[in-house]
């Protein structure tokens, strides 16, 4: 097997975990020895264990990892964590050659396992694996170094941009199947935004209900300036995920007594919770990948800010007309020069739906 194989196994591996390894990133590993592949890792739930010592865990008889190369997608960490530094156990398995994608940004480590490495004895090559791993990598830097996390927007609507009547009716303008790859989405992204007037309009429980991904539904950030949601909505009902609720309430109050859930106070902008400072705490809580699943004013306040990176819009084959509350709320954009400019990155159709994807430019 050549080495382009080796570098698309690991890739495979890192994309295997999204969604999953907050508060560390997604990160593949292949150990190969002798051109035998002899075990592939992969970044564990809640980032324990990574990804080399998860390889290397599957290997009974540790003497037939003496001389193996290991295939990395990021550079191994060399800082104590939740764990101990994988290069540390990287130097005592005597492994003869480390190949990495790219230099671990993180201040805790930035090339500082390399240099270990190699005064060690043990050859590190820095070599591009593609740009699936290298994107994977920089929602990771951009996280730790601009405390910004991966922002994707999912809308439903009709083919002319509603999302509900003005009656809030809005179940279902997108069909079953289109309803499923939205719960795929959950299982890709560490938390989800939302605010009080979805939750009131839909009581929603914003889970994963896949068959075998129920455990990767995200963590929940809602937005309750007032703190006035009522404690008995489905949205409380899961004990087992983190739920915070960020509000600007002067007083001592809370929804509900429970240790799954935490408050936040944070400053008001016009009347509204500050949305950036929403998205640093977030931040700085570890989630690197964020899905929003709010109305269309929080949709506005995210885009209003470019705090958008990606738009997954699903559009049912279905026309409502004026009688319909927009995707997206006032932008107050009145020339053509300020419209908010993405690109069109991938069409997929599903039985009668549309799902568009869109990059921030």
């Amino acid at each position: 097997m050549s080495e382009k194989n080796y570098l698309r196994i690991a890739e495979r591996m890192a994309l295997r975990a999204i969604g999953t390894t907050y508060p560390n990133p997604p990160v593949g590993a292949v150990i190969v020895n002798n051109g035998v592949i002899l075990s592939r890792g992969w970044t564990q739930p809640k980032g324990v264990p990574h990804a080399e010592i998860h390889a290397i865990n599957q290997i009974k008889n540790k003497k037939d990892i003496k001389g193996a190369h290991l295939y990395c997608t990021l550079e191994p960490c060399s800082h104590e964590g939740k764990t101990p530094p994988c290069v540390d156990k990287i130097i005592k398995l005597k492994f003869a050659k480390v190949i990495i994608s790219q230099v671990d940004k993180n201040p805790l480590v930035n090339n500082n396992s390399v240099k270990k490495l190699r005064s060690a004895g043990i050859t590190v090559i820095i070599k591009n694996f593609g740009d699936k791993v290298e994107e994977l990598n920089n929602v990771f830097f951009n996280s730790i170094k601009n405390r910004k996390p991966f922002i994707t927007l999912k809308i439903a609507s009709t083919a002319d941009g509603k999302i509900a009547t003005n009656l809030y009716e809005s179940k279902w303008i997108t069909n079953s199947t289109s309803r499923m790859f939205g719960h795929k989405l959950r299982s890709l992204n560490e938390c989800l935004i939302v605010g009080t007037g979805t939750i009131r309009k839909d009581n929603p429980i914003l889970d994963c209900r896949l068959e075998g991904l129920s455990e990767r539904s995200p963590d929940i950030f809602v937005l309750d300036r007032r703190l006035d949601l009522n404690h008995n909505l489905k949205i409380f009902s899961n004990k087992n995920r983190k739920i915070y609720i960020f509000h600007s309430y002067k007083m001592k109050k809370k929804i509900l007594n429970s240790k799954n859930i935490k408050y936040i106070k944070i400053k008001e902008v016009n009347n509204v919770l500050d949305i950036n400072t929403v998205i640093r705490k977030i931040s700085d809580l570890g989630y690197m990948r964020v899905l929003v699943e709010g109305g269309s004013k929080l949709s506005a306040s995210l885009l209003n800010e470019n705090l958008i990176d990606e738009i997954a819009w699903f559009r049912a084959s279905k026309i409502m007309g004026n009688k319909g509350i927009n995707a997206i709320s006032n932008l107050d954009i009145d020339s053509i020069e300020n419209l908010k400019k993405f690109k069109l990155i991938n069409v997929k159709s599903i039985d009668n739906d549309q799902l568009s994807i869109y990059r921030k430019k």
